[in-house]
């Protein structure tokens, strides 16, 4: 993966472990809440889906699940051999 920058940066990807590539995402986490500026705050279109998603829950249409819940539901799938 080559992200676009000057110089262009290249990121191997596709030689990464799935903890490597954990591990850099934690640290691309990490560096993005700590820095407050415009350049790293989120896209302004994440307010509108949020939004949406509270208006979804709010009739009854949507659930909020913690983050445990979900990746312990997406095992369970995994583990039974089901997608959804």
């Amino acid at each position: 993966m080559t992200l676009a920058a000057d110089p262009p940066i290249e990121i191997p990807l596709e030689r990464l472990t799935g903890p490597q590539k954990w591990d850099l995402f934690q640290a691309l986490w990490d560096d993005l809440s700590a820095n407050k500026d415009d350049e790293s705050r989120s896209p302004d279109w994440h307010a509108d889906v949020l939004s949406e998603r509270l208006e979804r829950e709010e009739r009854g249409e949507a659930v909020w699940r913690s983050v445990d819940e979900t990746f312990d539901r997406i095992r369970a799938q995994i583990a039974h051999g089901r997608k959804n």
